[in-house]
């Protein structure tokens, strides 16, 4: 027997609307969008190669204020043959224990504040020269420019890294005054020690400042050997980075990552 209710439940089916067939799904639709901006290495460097000239341009008005070759002759002072037979003028007025403590501190503060300033330098530094030794070499090629100005921007580039080192240079320059200084005093404050009287210093106290100061003026407290970039080893490399090599670059980096404590 046919189904009385057949007819109606055709025409609910009819009135149901059709669903629309999902657009085929393409391998383009999955990609990840493309940069809108896309820097070629060489401009990257360039770009980081301007952010350290401005940082750099503070940095050596900072060294200027600090002043450390006021205290150059400081150290050496002490180890003259007249020093030995005349009281020399005193011209930072540590005619005391207190005196001698404050001078310390002012030392100090002069070197950590360098150091502050210059690890953050030679990172950068250390990056700008990972970059060039990574895709820099005398095959590099760019989209928007031709033969000549890559030539060139490669030149302009090599230069600005020789001045980043000078700069540094001139920074390790002057930290390693600072540092003599610091040893000066700490000759000057060992005549204090169970001296008595108001300008007693304890044998403990005089050895937590030996250590905290040798900590300092190592590196360690801030993880990087400074020395590395000692005027002396600029001058060498100066030569050897005015051409460029791809084998002397890579070298130059491994050795700086060391400095900076990079593994």
């Amino acid at each position: 027997m046919p189904n009385p209710y057949a007819d109606l439940f055709d025409d609910e089916e009819k009135k149901k609307p059709e669903a629309p067939d999902s657009p085929p799904v393409s391998n383009f639709d999955m990609q990840p969008p493309a940069p809108e901006d896309l820097v070629e290495p060489l401009d990257g460097i360039l770009q980081k190669i301007e952010a350290f000239k401005q940082q750099g341009e503070q940095f050596s008005i900072f060294l200027s204020k600090t002043r450390a070759v006021d205290h150059r002759e400081e150290a050496n002072t002490e180890h003259t043959l007249l020093s030995l037979f005349f009281v020399v003028e005193n011209n930072h007025g540590k005619a005391n224990l207190a005196g001698e403590k404050a001078h310390f501190n002012l030392l100090q503060n002069k070197f950590r504040g360098i150091m502050d300033q210059m690890k953050d330098l030679a990172l950068l530094h250390l990056e700008i020269v990972k970059r060039f030794n990574a895709d820099i070499n005398k095959q590099y090629y760019s989209i928007e420019k031709d033969d000549f100005q890559v030539k060139k921007e490669i030149e302009f580039a090599v230069d600005h890294i020789q001045m980043q080192r000078r700069i540094l240079g001139e920074a390790t320059r002057d930290l390693n005054m600072l540092e003599d200084a610091l040893k000066a005093t700490e000759r000057r404050l060992k005549k204090w020690v169970d001296a008595g009287s108001i300008n007693n210093l304890s044998a403990s106290e005089f050895y937590l400042l030996q250590q905290n100061r040798e900590e300092l003026t190592s590196g360690k407290l801030h993880q990087f050997d400074y020395t590395f970039f000692d005027l002396n080893v600029v001058d060498k490399l100066a030569i050897r980075l005015g051409i460029y090599l791809k084998e002397t670059t890579a070298q130059y980096f491994n050795q700086l990552s060391v400095a900076m404590d990079v593994r």
